[in-house]
């Protein structure tokens, strides 16, 4: 990332919050950034269910990280959901956090989590729900009393419905938007994880396609992905990164970055500005695609490879793989507005953005567009290389999201199926194999029973039995 994008004003405030780990730990790399004037870019918190998680964090003011004391939850989101309905403390600080300590001033609030473990995956749904229940639904409860004053409560009653999808049109507009980074885990977290990711994800989407609910858009990073694309790195690369994951949260704190603060910038006579961003962004709900190419600058001869760039990053989704918005059955995924925007290194010049113009073409071309295409691009010191970006929402998801987590796990039961399970047992010594009489037991003053005294032995009541049995098995 350039410099002169790294500490750029923001074309968007925005408050970046981390749930659990995973979440935690992304939103520390957002806090890294800080603005030409030392400031830091972002309002970043971490809340997670112990202290010692939140030890890790570098950046996030420690002021700003909450624990809810509950000493972990063994990465079983269920469970933590559980906790969190009938825990009155955790209860408390969850909704401290949401209501108090998150009351900036940002219209704009993005929940990170990753969907593998316990805190984040069920913290963030709780969060969800309590964000919108704080901040947006009373401005709905305000609109209509208003509306009932203004037309009496006799008309209100009449047409309830008309009423409330008005309220809610009216103080829509001021909502307080939420977007929601949900990190799906690897194959080989197994099939309890993938079971559980499937439910709560679908949890998240319906929540992302509820109309009446403040999410604006979801997006589904996917560690499996990173973990492909970080094996193919240079080993001099790999040398700067702890592992896979360090990759990853690097990757989609500098994507959301690098937009965000490029969109601000201008300079050129085709520009994508704040408010072109926040449209495309925050209007209308669904799943956000990002594409991204990056190329060094002399591998370009002309702007129309420019334009190419923009149909790969269109057809290849970033951060996770890629999705189908036509299905088996020809029905398309609507798509609403989207964005273009490329960083252009002032090492080379290649024109007054013509490829941006040809770039929208394409883009018609290949997305069903309903909204507005914003687009831009920008002239600036960037390492000699040329990176796009594209966006827009639709409802679709990433193709392992949509079926591969289900048959991922299909295919592990398959084969814990085909698997012959056996449990330890500890062999026994045999006792010499000499024959002794019980007349000789009798010598020595021990006396064995008959068949037919051991029959009564065995007809003690249940009660008996069950006092001598052993649970353990």
């Amino acid at each position: 990332m350039t410099k002169n994008l790294t500490f750029n004003q923001p074309a968007m405030d925005m408050t970046m919050v981390g749930f659990g780990q995973a979440g935690s730990r992304i939103v520390d790399e957002l806090a890294k950034f800080h603005t030409a004037k030392g400031q830091q870019t972002y309002h970043c918190f971490a809340l997670n269910s112990n202290d010692g998680d939140l030890k890790g964090l570098k950046f996030i003011d420690p002021k700003n990280r909450i624990s809810l004391e509950l000493g972990g939850l063994g990465k079983n989101p269920e469970k933590a959901m559980k906790i969190l309905k009938t825990d009155d403390q955790a209860k408390s600080k969850m909704n401290h956090f949401i209501t108090k300590q998150l009351n900036t001033d940002d219209q704009h609030v993005i929940f990170f989590a990753g969907l593998g473990g316990g805190t984040g995956t069920a913290t963030i749904i709780q969060a969800i729900q309590d964000f919108h229940n704080h901040y947006n639904k009373p401005k709905i409860e305000q609109v209509l009393k208003a509306m009932i004053e203004q037309f009496s409560e006799e008309t209100y009653k009449e047409k309830k419905n008309e009423f409330h999808q008005r309220a809610f049109q009216i103080a829509s507009e001021n909502f307080r938007k939420l977007g929601i980074v949900a990190c799906i885990p690897l194959r080989k977290d197994g099939p309890d994880v993938l079971r559980q990711v499937n439910k709560f994800a679908q949890e998240i989407w319906s929540l992302a396609n509820d109309v009446t609910k403040s999410v604006a858009w979801v997006k589904f990073p996917d560690n499996q992905f990173f973990y492909e694309q970080f094996t193919k790195l240079p080993q001099s690369k790999k040398n700067e990164l702890d592992n896979f994951r360090d990759y990853a949260n690097k990757e989609i704190a500098k994507t959301i970055h690098h937009i965000n603060t490029a969109a601000n910038i201008g300079g050129t006579s085709l520009v994508l500005d704040s408010q072109d961003l926040k449209r495309a962004w925050w209007e209308h709900q669904g799943c956000l695609i990002i594409g991204k190419q990056e190329v060094p600058t002399a591998l370009l001869n002309s702007h129309a490879d420019i334009t190419k760039l923009f149909k790969t990053a269109l057809s290849k989704s970033h951060l996770h793989g890629n999705v189908n918005l036509i299905n088996k059955e020809g029905e398309v995924s609507q798509v609403h507005h989207a964005g273009l925007l490329a960083i252009i290194d002032r090492s080379k010049d290649f024109g007054n953005g013509a490829f941006i113009e040809n770039a929208v073409e394409e883009l018609h071309e290949m997305l069903p567009i309903s909204g507005t295409v914003f687009s831009g691009y920008i002239e600036e010191s960037n390492n000699e290389n040329v990176t796009v970006y594209t966006f827009y929402k639709a409802k679709v998801l990433p193709e392992r999201l949509e079926k591969g987590l289900v048959e991922e796990y299909q295919q592990y039961m398959k084969e814990n199926k085909e698997l012959q399970f056996t449990a330890a047992t500890i062999q026994t010594i045999q006792e010499d194999a000499t024959q002794i009489d019980a007349e000789a037991f009798a010598d020595l003053g021990i006396h064995l029973l008959s068949e037919e005294q051991e029959e009564v032995k065995n007809e003690l009541s249940i009660k008996d039995q069950l006092d001598g049995f052993d649970f353990s098995f």
